[in-house]
């Protein structure tokens, strides 16, 4: 990303949900060395559907596989909300099959990124989203 996109990312308002804390903080240390400065984070998905609620997010990176709610159905209620319809969102899986791609998609997810998930694939991935 040129200077622009450096600057985009400094107004990006960014949740991660995961509920593995290692995976958050490794997105959050991406996120923040590349110049976002609001990153949140939520441990379920309804925990982060409370944290949306006090504060719309512009991205949210979530897991696909967790406990309670799983990333699917957490996408799927952030779709179905529509103070929360312009939020972007890049689901993060361990699954690399099809079906599962097929199913974030549907789910309303606009990017799948594989984990383990490099630095430069996530600033791809947001790059292309809001593209």
């Amino acid at each position: 990303m040129g200077d622009g996109g450096e600057m985009r990312l400094a107004e990006l308002d960014v949740l991660i949900v995961d509920d593995h804390e290692a995976m958050r903080v490794m997105l959050a240390r991406v996120l923040v060395r590349a110049g976002v400065t609001q990153v949140r984070m939520a441990a379920s998905g309804l925990e982060a559907l409370a944290l949306l609620a006090e504060r719309p997010a512009s991205l949210v990176l979530a897991d696909q596989r967790m406990p309670g709610m799983d990333g699917l159905s957490f996408v799927a209620a952030v779709r179905g909300d529509a103070a929360l319809k312009d939020a972007r969102i890049i689901m993060v899986s361990g699954a690399t099959d099809a079906a599962h791609f097929g199913a974030a998609h549907e789910a309303g997810a606009d990017a799948v990124l594989v984990k383990p998930v490099s630095p430069r694939a996530l600033l791809d991935a947001i790059e292309q989203v809001f593209a």
